[in-house]
């Protein structure tokens, strides 16, 4: 009975960091493509944005034009993630370079378990300070 519950329980765990990756692997391919509105799928219904200089916490619809702009102003190329891990609260968070055609931006996105799986919770595209 006792390998029955931790098989069970590592089955479930396994699934739950697949459907992760599988909203980092979406919100990436949506930022590479400048999809704002693929990438809004995943934002909760009010994010914490930063955009440049522009910060502060957005409705999903908000957030969504705010990035249509930014991508329209910077056309992506690529998206690279250098760093990830699980902040204090335990939320996951991904750290890239997103490469476009004006120049490089530091991304840092937090994913944070919702009832509907995984969402962006705060998204930041800062300008970066090195030109790779």
């Amino acid at each position: 009975m006792n390998r029955f519950t931790l098989l069970l329980t590592s089955f479930l765990l396994a699934l739950g960091l697949a459907a992760q990756d599988d909203v980092k692997d979406q919100v990436v391919q949506a930022m590479r493509t400048g999809n704002s509105k693929e990438l809004a799928a995943h934002f909760i219904a009010n994010i914490d944005l930063t955009v440049k200089e522009t910060a502060d916490v957005y409705s999903k619809a908000q957030a969504e034009q705010i990035v249509r702009k930014f991508f329209n102003d910077n056309p992506p190329i690529d998206l690279v993630i250098e760093h990830s891990g699980v902040s204090k609260v335990g939320d996951k968070y991904y750290i890239g370079i997103l490469r476009t055609r004006t120049g490089y931006f530091r991304v840092t996105f937090f994913l944070k378990k919702a009832e509907v799986g995984f969402q962006v919770k705060q998204l930041r595209i800062e300008s970066s300070k090195n030109d790779f």
